[in-house]
């Protein structure tokens, strides 16, 4: 007896759902499309979407939370955030804007979206916090972090490679951190 994997393999069904929201939310805009709507688009069941995506709004992230993920796990390899972040930005294309960042006007997303953002952040403090940056250092490495990414994905298709917009920004808090967030950083 063997153990086949039924279905689209999960990588593919995920992009198929994240392309299928994407053209719908600028099509239609992004309050005006259902979860319904995605799934119909991408060719599955809202029962499938729902095995890749909490809600409509994780569609959104999902570069995002790749990263986080991403950043996660390096940390607990390497056991030092600068190193992750080099590693993260090396993989990162400059064109690899997240949707949130991208086309947040374009698909006419609304306010609520923020929030997802909010409890995204709070998840990079707490991967900051895991690679041993001082707690009273946390919330500043992350805000260097965030600035860093928000000027990269705003600097429009001429933009550099992200490695130098999270250099720039850590280079400024570097004097202001204490010694063991600087050595988990540089």
């Amino acid at each position: 007896m063997t153990s086949e994997k039924r279905g689209r393999p999960r990588r593919s069904s995920t992009r198929a759902l994240e392309e299928a929201a994407a053209e719908l939310f600028l099509e239609q805009g992004y309050s005006h499309t259902t979860v319904d709507d995605i799934a119909s688009r991408a060719g599955v069941s809202r029962a499938t979407f729902f095995n890749y995506f909490h809600n409509k709004s994780d569609v959104l992230w999902v570069d995002v939370d790749r990263a986080l993920v991403y950043l996660s796990q390096s940390v607990m390899e390497a056991s030092h955030l600068g190193r992750a972040l080099e590693l993260l930005a090396h993989d990162v294309a400059p064109q690899a804007v997240p949707l949130i960042a991208s086309q947040f006007e374009a698909m006419e997303a609304d306010l609520d979206l923020r929030g997802d953002g909010g409890q995204r952040v709070i998840q990079l403090a707490a991967i900051v916090a895991q690679a041993g940056v001082s707690p009273r250092d946390v919330w500043m490495v992350t805000g260097a972090l965030v600035s860093a990414a928000l000027e990269w994905s705003g600097a429009g298709v001429s933009r550099a490679a992200l490695g130098n917009y999270l250099g720039e920004h850590l280079e400024r808090i570097r004097s202001v951190v204490d010694a063991g967030s600087a050595a988990s950083l540089f």
